[in-house]
């Protein structure tokens, strides 16, 4: 029995929860652009450039770091960390043939953890807010680890 395929419902559920992990995570480019243009914070001096040709104070204004930028920017990078981690682990998870339900609640809390965390970060939330976030979507990806070595021995 194959366990990848979507007659499984274990992995049926992996697919939906890692292909809208995976979306969340290519949005957060469009976060930060939105930011980058609602700021007109550039990311390069060719951009600048591009902006302000003739106007060289205008261009270093222009790449000045932004608040808002850099916490989308910072809750990106933080998705790309642990989102990848989640995506291999659940592969491999998989392959031991879990609980449908045990694997589905994994794949339920990684994928919401990450949408708090994200916009924990965005929103400023005061702490522990964020740091719940990435805790919970953490031990997730602990546990299916743990459960992958352990169904080996």
């Amino acid at each position: 029995m194959s366990f990848f395929t979507l007659d499984n419902e274990a992995f049926a559920g992996f697919v939906r929860y890692a292909t809208l992990v995976v979306c969340k995570t290519m949005a957060m480019s469009l976060v930060t652009s939105y930011f980058r243009v609602k700021t007109s914070s550039l990311s390069s001096p060719e951009d600048a450039r591009v902006v302000a040709p003739n106007d060289k104070e205008k261009q270093k204004e222009l790449l000045r770091p932004n608040d808002d930028v850099e916490r989308a920017r910072r809750a990106h990078l933080n998705d790309l960390e642990n989102v990848v981690p989640f995506v291999l682990l659940g592969l491999l998870y998989l392959s031991t043939g879990p609980d449908a339900s045990t694997a589905l609640w994994h794949f339920k809390i990684f994928f919401w953890s990450r949408v708090w965390h994200s916009i924990a970060f965005i929103g400023a939330f005061p702490q522990p807010s964020r740091g719940v976030g990435f805790v919970l979507g953490f031990l997730v990806s602990a546990s299916m680890a743990v459960r992958t070595l352990c169904a080996l021995s």
